[in-house]
């Protein structure tokens, strides 16, 4: 199975940052956005919150068993990549 991958930034207001993927087939290519979306909700974001929401395209791939059998069950796959608690402590960390 071929799947497109959109790489997800989101920030909040309090100074959360989330950077994931959302993986998805063919099908479901224009549920991008939403899935990202309600994601984000299941991490208890509310969208007042939100600073910056970006979900860009960013390339297609072939899926490993366990992401192809989530995508046929759910239509989705998301892998975490980065959750920084509170962004203004990193950027003073650097």
């Amino acid at each position: 199975m071929n799947i497109h991958i959109y790489d997800t930034h989101v920030k909040t207001n309090s100074g959360l940052y989330l950077h994931f993927d959302v993986l998805v087939n063919d099908e479901n290519k224009a549920n991008a956005q939403q899935y990202a979306e309600a994601y984000i909700a299941k991490q208890g974001i509310s969208e007042h919150q939100l600073v910056l929401n970006s979900c860009q395209f960013c390339h297609s791939e072939v899926a490993n068993h366990d992401v192809r059998t989530t995508i046929e069950r759910e239509g989705h796959y998301i892998l975490q990549l980065e959750r920084i608690n509170d962004v203004s402590d990193e950027k003073s960390n650097a």
